[in-house]
């Protein structure tokens, strides 16, 4: 085992900041035993917020703290996790404080700063801590500063990964310490609320198409007509890899419905990776936002809205179904307490006044249910809508759009017969479709568009990246050649799709992680025998040191590695079934070598790159004598940049 418990590596994270104001003043005024009862019933209070959220609490400043999301794991939405936290961690402190019997202590507010960007995990000082340390981390402690009490202020790389999902005002470039230039910051103002849309993350003030998507839209459009004969629910699962356009096609057949069935109401929520234990967690999302509940509702004003949409929606019904449903239904809602155990008969209640909530709502309209991202739905919204699948009667003109990742039907394969499954694959880019699909684009020159086109590997959301990417940097309304095109594309990797990427590496197991390092190494094709020779012959920050163990015990730890890659669909075998020196694989995409090997620290980059080139060399294939080569180059420039001899980097090149 390693001496450290994770490992060194370069990475995208999101840095939190808070500092609780006005905390140095009282506590001149305390007792020092009330001063630290005080900040540990704080600090217990607003750990357990960063904590729900994901967050690693990296250390406590007395009055202040620092939390970081992407290091030492990564999830999809990092970013807005640490969001999310900052907001919550300030309405913690205030009920906190209001609860309180210190005098003084309502007078305190959290104030909060957020940076997201490129940092160096690792472990400093005498007691080996584990931290991150970068420009991102020093920005984020600067906007911490400039916050207003009870706010959070976030940074532009943070703006541009949460955009989609919180409202912001815009604050004054200001200058902080350490900075030449003045930094862009925002003002959290709250999250997005869906008003019943599907929601799809568009490219900036780009307009956007959908392109080649013709034939699932008319899968989509059967299946809703179905529903419309037979007055019956139906259902069509939309899966697909991340980033393959599964929430943009939900969209775009929403707005179909609506231009062409006016007459159709449109319910819409999405699972959570934090959420995937809260009972019912899918159906509360969806009952909120139709009677227009919101989270800073005050709970008899929340009530007030659920009991009389209730009331209106079923009348003067004489068996007053809405009574139960208030209090059944409210459970589920979060306007009272969920019971730790629901017999079958309670179950069968919540299932039938679901069915009779959503026959009412289809008197009035059809209805249509977009449903996001089902692999981190609960286990009760699943059985629930199973439920209402299987209905015979009452008749529900209902059709039901789910989208979920790969590993959901293989985690259930039920849903293959319970739900029309509409595979997306990957789109064959050109540069016409790229000009189709971004109109503003149209006027580049064909070589740039097919630039963008190979560069995008058939994946939707890579595509919308890279064209934001290009966008912010400007280099598109310039008169730029091919090659420097090449060149931005090849060195800046959208911190939205490297975050993406990072979490998926992040879930590996740690043999198949460290496979995946040494992979990326090589490049994006790579073989076995080079990733045993890295193996034998150094270790990666954070692995298992294989350098003294049997071959036995190697080729085992790599075929492990190899063969959940391959599961996990992130590297196929390109040739030879027997593991081999020689066997090939490659990656399935560039950006996913780009993101493993930006993981690796610039030394353990030079001790790799001269391994692999010694492998090479070993071969009498002059290719592979010309690819040792530019191992050992690449080998030079990364112990240049470990040493910081920068200089003398430039000058050689």
């Amino acid at each position: 085992m390693s001496d450290t418990h994770y490992p060194e590596e370069r990475r995208l994270a999101s840095i939190l900041f808070a500092d609780v104001q006005g905390f140095t003043a009282l506590a001149e005024k305390l007792d020092f035993e009330t001063v630290s009862d005080l900040i540990k019933g704080i600090w217990k209070k607003l750990d357990a917020v960063i904590e729900a959220h994901g967050g690693y609490i990296d250390k406590h400043l007395g009055d202040g703290v620092m939390a970081v999301w992407g290091a030492p794991f990564a999830s999809d939405n990092d970013a807005e996790q640490a969001i999310a936290a900052g907001l919550e961690m300030i309405k913690a402190l205030d009920e906190f404080c209001l609860a309180s019997d210190i005098p003084g202590s309502e007078k305190l507010k959290l104030r909060v700063g957020i940076n997201s960007g490129a940092v160096f995990a690792g472990y400093i000082g005498a007691r080996n801590e584990y931290t991150v340390l970068g420009d991102t981390v020093n920005v984020a402690a600067r906007l911490e500063q400039i916050a207003l009490p009870a706010t959070v202020v976030i940074g532009e790389n943070t703006f541009r990964m949460v955009r989609s999902s919180f409202r912001v005002r815009r604050l004054d470039p200001t200058f902080v310490k350490g900075k030449a230039e003045p930094v862009q910051s925002y003002t959290i103002e709250g999250p997005i609320h869906s008003q019943g849309r599907p929601r799809y993350q568009s490219a900036d003030s780009l307009v956007t198409n959908m392109v080649a998507r013709d034939d699932e839209l008319k899968r989509l459009q059967a299946a809703f007509e179905q529903a419309l004969s037979s007055q019956h629910p139906q259902m069509a699962l939309i899966h697909g890899e991340v980033g393959i356009g599964k929430s943009r096609l939900m969209l775009e057949f929403n707005n179909h419905l609506e231009q062409n069935h006016g007459e159709i109401q449109t319910f819409s929520t999405r699972g959570l990776a934090q959420t995937s234990k809260i009972p019912y967690y899918l159906w509360r999302v969806l009952l909120r936002n139709r009677f227009g509940l919101r989270d800073d509702d005050r709970p008899d004003e929340a009530a007030e809205k659920w009991q009389s949409g209730l009331t209106g929606l079923w009348g003067n019904d004489p068996s007053k179904p809405h009574v139960e449903a208030t209090e059944v239904l409210g459970e589920i809602i979060g306007l009272s307490a969920t019971r730790e155990n629901v017999d079958a008969a309670r179950q069968h209640r919540v299932y039938f006044l679901m069915t009779e909530l959503l026959h009412h709502f289809s008197r009035q309209k059809p209805l249509a249910l977009f449903l996001d991202d089902l692999q981190w739905a609960d286990r009760e919204s699943l059985q629930l809508l199973t439920f209402l699948l299987s209905l015979d009667e009452p008749k529900i003109p209902l059709l039901v759009v789910g989208a979920a990742r790969p590993e959901f039907l293989k985690a259930q394969p039920q849903w293959h017969n319970q739900a029309r499954a509409i595979p997306l694959e990957s789109i064959a880019f050109t540069s016409q479709l790229v000009a189709l699909a971004y109109p503003d684009l149209q006027d580049l020159p064909e070589e740039l568009l097919g630039i963008i086109a190979a560069k995008a590997e058939g994946n939707p959301y890579f595509m919308e990246e890279i064209v934001k990417s290009l966008v912010k940097s400007g280099i598109l309304g310039q008169k730029t050649s091919a090659e420097e095109i090449q060149r931005y594309l090849l060195s800046n990797i959208p911190e939205s799709l490297n975050a993406t990427l990072q979490a998926r590496l992040d879930n590996l197991s740690r043999e198949a992680r460290a496979v995946a390092l040494m992979a990326s190494v090589v490049g994006r094709v790579f073989w076995v025998g080079s990733i045993i020779a890295q193996t034998k012959s150094a270790s990666l920050p954070g692995s298992m040191p294989m350098t003294n163990a049997p071959d036995a015990v190697v080729e085992r730890f790599i075929q492990d590695g190899l063969r959940q890659l391959v599961r996990a669909e992130l590297a196929f075998p390109r040739k030879n079934s027997q593991f081999s020196d020689e066997q090939e694989y490659i990656f399935k995409n560039t950006y996913l070598r780009d993101v493993a090997y930006s993981l690796i620290p610039n030394k353990s980059r030079a001790e790799l790159h001269q391994i692999v080139a010694k492998w090479l060399e070993k071969h009498t294939d002059p290719a592979y004598k010309s690819m040792a080569q530019e191992h050992k180059k690449s080998a030079e420039h990364s112990r240049k940049l470990a040493t910081g001899n920068l200089q003398q980097l430039q000058m050689t090149e």
